[in-house]
């Protein structure tokens, strides 16, 4: 009987997961990997502790919610920590719902898939860099730059963000790719003498109307370049559709009643002046940057301070979004081949037939805190199994 044969470009977290499910169902798996070895994004996500999953994981933590549904319905965050459990990889979550390996080491999460991919007979070929993949004798042939073939009845790409020229050459279009979930470049002097301090708060971004598009809290890290941190990051994937940043400083008080407040601790502390009005309530190099703001001396008296005004500003304090900061620093890139031209349940090709897709090659991007490693885990066994079946029948019906 023919062994069904599969080749799985890209041996990142979405091929290395697509290669076990794919093998575990009888199939030849070769992984072709253009690196020197496999997994190298692995060890460096989750600040080298492999934040896997989240427990929250859900449709709505992604830009493509329709079609991501299908395949986060049959792996959730409890079947991708079982896939792992059942490679030996014991995992716990904190109080956010994001997942680690017990460990705390990423190398933890790659040995695992390499040990299951040795035993189930998976190929790695690294320093392969794939070519073309071109139809030949009822299957696929895969070139590799130094002039190697691969023939396989079956084909996933998993070749991670950015442009893929591979699919392209086989009809599909292109979305241009752009780094998300990074840091923002913001106009310059109302966070003068910022850099370095953070603060929790909630933020969020406006459009053009001054309505909010997308709203985060967490901790905010002000830059020389403009802001950074987690909520920073996971607010970067609504850029396109705000463009101004306003900082609420105390989201856990109400507008009224933090006005309220401001007006009682300005008739308690009439003593003062402004330069100190702020002393055991905010950062002191965030005060002075609030009463530059609002266009105040630092001698003015308190009981003269328009705290109307300040409280107003406390609770929106406006930033001009220039941008996206250094794209090095972005942990995924949205963009690549548009999910339209791909069946959301198989993740097949609609344009070439036995040709499959996992990961972030596919216009997929969702929150920080382990949903994006989450869907390569997860796409990537549903493309490994379904390119299985395609390889054993001809066809997915």
């Amino acid at each position: 009987m023919h062994q069904p044969s599969v080749a799985i470009i890209g041996g990142g977290a979405a091929g290395l997961s697509a290669a076990i499910a794919a093998a575990r169902l009888g199939a030849s798996v070769t992984v072709l990997e253009a690196a020197p070895r496999v997994g190298k994004k692995i060890l460096v996500t989750g600040n080298g502790r492999c934040n896997l999953t989240n427990t929250a994981v859900a449709p709505a933590a992604y830009n493509q919610l329709a079609f991501v549904e299908p395949v986060l319905a049959e792996y959730d965050a409890d079947a991708i920590r079982d896939f792992f459990g059942e490679l030996g990889l014991l995992t716990y979550a904190d109080d956010e719902g994001r997942v680690y390996p017990v460990s705390n080491a990423a190398n933890s999460v790659l040995d695992v898939l390499r040990l299951e991919c040795a035993h189930l007979g998976v190929t790695e070929r690294c320093g392969f860099e794939v070519m073309g993949v071109s139809a030949a004798d009822g299957g696929f042939q895969v070139a590799s730059r130094d002039d190697e073939t691969v023939s396989a009845d079956a084909v996933v790409v998993t070749t991670g963000g950015g442009e893929d020229s591979l699919l392209s050459a086989l009809g599909h279009g292109s979305i241009e790719p752009v780094p998300v979930l990074g840091p923002l470049t913001t106009e310059l002097p109302p966070i003068r003498g910022l850099s370095g301090v953070r603060v929790r708060c909630a933020a969020s971004l406006l459009d053009d109307a001054g309505e909010p598009v997308a709203t985060e809290r967490g901790e905010l890290l002000f830059r020389d370049y403009g802001v950074s941190g987690i909520m920073i990051f996971d607010l970067s994937r609504a850029l396109e559709r705000g463009r101004t940043l306003s900082i609420d400083f105390f989201p856990d008080i109400a507008p009224v009643a933090f006005a309220a407040l401001m007006a009682e601790r300005a008739a308690e502390l009439s003593w003062r002046r402004a330069e100190t009005f702020f002393d055991g309530m905010l950062q002191s190099r965030i005060a002075i940057a609030v009463l530059r703001a609002a266009g105040i001396d630092a001698k003015t008296p308190v009981a003269e301070l328009p705290c109307d005004s300040l409280a107003s500003l406390l609770k929106d304090f406006r930033l001009a979004v220039t941008g996206r900061g250094d794209a090095s620093q972005a942990q995924v890139t949205r963009g690549g081949a548009p999910v339209g031209e791909f069946d959301p349940h198989t993740l097949a090709s609609r344009v070439a037939p036995g040709v499959f897709v996992a990961g972030e090659v596919l216009d997929v991007d969702g929150r920080c805190g382990g949903f994006n490693l989450h869907w390569a885990w997860a796409s990537g066994i549903v493309a490994g199994q379904s390119a299985v079946h395609f390889a054993t029948r001809g066809d997915l019906a």
